[in-house]
């Protein structure tokens, strides 16, 4: 078992934070085996994510701690 973490979550409360990981990482393809949540003050959450040795290198490539809703557009220098 490997541990991810801890991730930064915003969220209402504890279950809603621990939700979300759980949610993510079902849609990324992420068996998750266990979740720490611990209270980062003004609405985050520091959330740890145990997950299996075979899922550590996909979990890590999940990036559970983003929004999967969230457009990140990066700028790349044109050649």
């Amino acid at each position: 078992m490997a541990q991810l973490g801890p991730l930064t979550v915003f969220a209402r409360n504890r279950d809603q934070a621990e939700y979300l990981i759980r949610s993510r990482a079902e849609q990324r393809g992420v068996t998750v085996h266990g979740v720490d949540v611990a209270d980062a003050g003004a609405g985050a959450w520091y959330v740890t994510v145990t997950v299996g040795d075979e899922d550590t290198a996909k979990g890590l490539a999940a990036v559970l701690d983003e929004d999967t809703q969230v457009l990140h557009v990066r700028s790349h220098p044109r050649s």
